[in-house]
């Protein structure tokens, strides 16, 4: 088989990126076993599609129509969701959004392929058998959920025309978007607002190719309403939604700054502050290492159950608050109650300080500064002086500790670990291994990282007591996952 050639396909489950893995329908002229994916197919679907790659070993195809629908296929909510009525993406009428590419699936059953992905992946890549995933933890309204959103801005040349979006899928070519239902409206408002004030007083948008122009991205985080405002100048910070706003720049110059910030500030009493990060590299890395606070407060409020978080622009924070509860609820029940508590890529201090109640004593690392810096805050915010924070690479960290003496398991200890995409490196496995905690519960956002991270701590003594996914991004493949390891002894 090869590309461009046109098969009939029935889909039969999802990748762990989210397409639909494709076989040939009996007596279908092809190679046996070659497996086909497919983007915004759903399990049960009959398709006729055209093969866009083709490997040895598998192919990709795009839809060109759907002859036989799955029951669990719905039309999408969003206008820039890929249309199954005009499949064609070479065209502009086919130019359609990256984002959210489950759409098109009914949310029960998201979940259930979330479930299903997850459960795939620890025995495939983990090779972890014999131990069962609950059913994913969804939200009652999976919309308008994200807490924040970061929008690259680019020139459409055949419009003549400032634009910001997404990116359409596999390119860095910008679909414009004027609305995004995971995002909250504020988030929604204060993006086209700044995007039509740059674009009033003719500010150039950044060209990746040349390495010219001026905007890259807009950035916006908001916090789910309460009560208390946090304090700032007039003019800023008045309403009981938050939000900061961020232009992430080329050079370190603005212009026009006085006039773009008057009118923001004047349009929405709700944004708290404005800043700028500066980002000169020829990079797909969005934010640069320069910061500068241009109105308004340095940081916004969050609250989590009873808890109050200070957010500073470049901190890592879940972006759906309303499950960010329910996985550090999780988290919670799984590390249960002791001396101390470890935990690992700490960022602002969420699971730490959410445990802080069932521990004697909390340490949390991190190497991000400023997030260091809002937990110490966020800590003396609620009142908690059980817990501590140390800005330093975690792999550093875990060198310098002391080993457990006995070759048991240290009773005394809990660990908890939520590390980036990536996983853990090899030398904070080896840490972990060296502590020997009793309880050690692993949050991840990559099912991949996360088996492949299992199998090596299963390799060194623990063994996987509970799996329990959490779903913080409605409508796309990804999934955070929350385990429970114990220490044999």
């Amino acid at each position: 088989m090869t590309a461009h050639d046109r098969i009939t396909v029935q889909v039969d489950r999802l990748s762990l990126g989210g397409e639909g893995v494709c076989r040939l329908p009996t007596g279908q002229a092809g190679a046996a076993g070659l497996v086909i994916f497919v983007p915004y197919s759903a399990p049960g679907d009959e398709l006729e599609i055209e093969l866009t790659e083709s490997h040895k070993r598998f192919a990709r195809g795009r839809i060109l129509k759907v002859l036989k629908p799955s029951p669990d296929r719905i039309t999408p909510k969003c206008p820039y969701h890929f249309d199954i009525r005009n499949p064609d993406t070479k065209s502009r009428k086919g130019f359609y959004c990256g984002g959210c590419s489950w759409q098109h699936l009914r949310y029960e059953a998201q979940l259930k392929g979330k479930q299903a992905l997850v459960q795939e992946t620890l025995e495939r890549i983990g090779g972890i058998r014999g131990v069962m995933v609950k059913p994913v933890l969804g939200m009652k309204d999976p919309w308008r959920y994200r807490n924040k959103v970061q929008m690259p801005v680019g020139w459409d040349a055949r419009a003549r025309r400032l634009i910001a979006g997404f990116y359409a899928p596999s390119s860095h070519e910008i679909v414009p978007i004027d609305d995004c239902l995971v995002q909250p409206e504020l988030s929604v408002a204060i993006l086209n607002r700044a995007r039509a004030l740059l674009a009033q007083y003719h500010v150039r948008a950044y060209d990746d190719q040349h390495h010219q122009g001026w905007i890259r991205h807009l950035w916006v985080r908001t916090t789910s309403p309460h009560p208390n405002p946090l304090p700032s100048g007039e003019g800023w910070g008045e309403a009981t939604s938050q939000a900061l706003l961020v232009f992430v720049t080329r050079s370190p110059d603005f212009p026009h700054e006085r006039e773009i910030l008057t009118a923001l500030a004047a349009e929405f009493p709700q944004l708290a502050g404005v800043h700028q990060n500066v980002n000169p590299g020829r990079t797909n890395v969005i934010l640069g290492r320069q910061w500068r606070k241009l109105a308004g407060a340095d940081f916004i409020e969050e609250r989590l159950g009873a808890l109050r978080f200070r957010l500073s622009p470049g901190s890592f924070f879940q972006v759906n608050t309303v499950q960010a509860e329910a996985l550090y609820t999780v988290v919670k029940e799984m590390a249960g109650r002791g001396e101390r508590l470890l935990d690992l890529y700490s960022g602002v201090g969420g699971i730490a300080l959410w445990l802080s109640q069932n521990f004697q004593e909390i340490g949390g690392v991190d190497d991000v500064r400023s997030a260091i810096e809002d937990a110490e805050a966020n800590a003396e915010l609620n009142a908690i002086d059980n817990a501590r924070f140390l800005a330093q690479p975690v792999e550093q960290f875990l060198k310098g500790v002391r080993p457990h003496v006995n070759k048991g398991s240290d009773p005394k200890l809990t660990v908890t670990v939520d590390p980036p995409r990536s996983g853990c490196s090899p030398e904070v496995i080896k840490g972990i291994l060296t502590l020997r905690p009793r309880t050690l519960v692993y949050v991840s956002c990559d099912p991949g990282t996360l088996a492949r991270d299992l199998a090596l701590l299963i390799k060194g003594g623990f063994h996987v007591q509970e799996v329990q996914p959490v779903d913080l991004f409605p409508h796309t493949p990804h999934i955070e996952t929350a385990v429970k390891l114990m220490l044999r002894s």
